[in-house]
Order: structure tokens, then sequence, then C-alpha cells
């Protein structure tokens, strides 16, 4: 009787133990999830939809998100190891090579901001005043030029 009890412990814990090593192998087939909100540069920092989340492993594997109206992103299931982020979105500046580690099961929160990229009419709008003022000079040197001759 007690080799039949010995027995059965032994054979309680390998069913235990191969319980635990399986369930931690489905574990790490899950990969881990970097999520994040972009936001501008601005004092209000204004979420920015429609931007491209590269995230992009050292051994060249690639997933892309893409963020929401609220600036949100996610990407799930990516393998434990190491990643750079970068973020593209046109009229705005380019974000190359913020670094992330992804542990399995892990969920990353990288927060982003991205600069609005100046135009020259942007410029213009934000410097009314002294446009003005340009202008008005150069109206001035011309009145000037003509009448002299």
């Amino acid at each position: 009787m007690t080799r039949l009890n010995l027995a059965l412990i032994c054979v309680g814990y390998i069913v235990l133990f191969v319980g635990i090593a399986l369930a931690q192998d489905d574990f790490t087939q899950q990969g881990g999830t970097v999520r994040g909100q972009i936001v501008d540069t601005t004092e209000m920092q204004n979420p920015i939809e429609g931007v491209e989340v590269w995230i992009v492993g050292t051994s060249g594997e690639e997933y892309i998100a893409t963020t929401d109206a609220n600036g949100d992103y996610e990407k799930s299931g990516i393998p434990a190891g190491r990643y750079l982020i970068s973020i593209y979105k046109e009229g705005y500046g380019d974000r190359l090579g913020k670094p992330v580690t992804v542990v399995n099961g892990g969920d990353h929160y990288v927060p982003l901001k991205m600069t609005k990229k100046n135009t020259i009419l942007d410029f213009f709008q934000s410097s009314v005043p002294m446009y003005w003022v340009l202008i008005l000079c150069v109206v001035i040197v011309i009145l000037i030029f003509t009448r002299a001759n």
C-alpha cells in the first residue's frame, strides 16, 4: 500500500510539472503587446489620428499599427525581443528609433509626441502683423522709386 501511495504521489507531481511546463510554453508563444498614444507637441497635446507606428525588431521583423481618433495605437502578439518604434505622418516630423524591450505576456505602454512641420503658409499665418508690415514696406519702397523716376 505504501508503494502505491508513493507511486500515485510521483505520478501526481509529474502531471503537475508537465502541466506547468506546457502552460508556460503556451504563455511564451503569446508574445507581448505594445500600445500608446501619440500627441502633438503643442501645450494642448492634441491626439494625432492616422499615424503609422512601425515596430521593427533587431532581426528585421516589422509590425505596423495605426493610431485612431484618440491618437491610440496597439499591436499584440509581438514576440519577446528588442524593438525600435518609429512613427510617420504626412505634415509631421518623423520620429525614429524609440527603443522598447518586449517580454512575453507584457503590456508595454510607449507614448510618443510629434511636431507639426511648418510650411510657408503657416509661417505667414502665425506672423500676420509682420507680414503686413513687410508688405507695407515693399509698397512704400516701390512708390518712392517710381516717383523718383
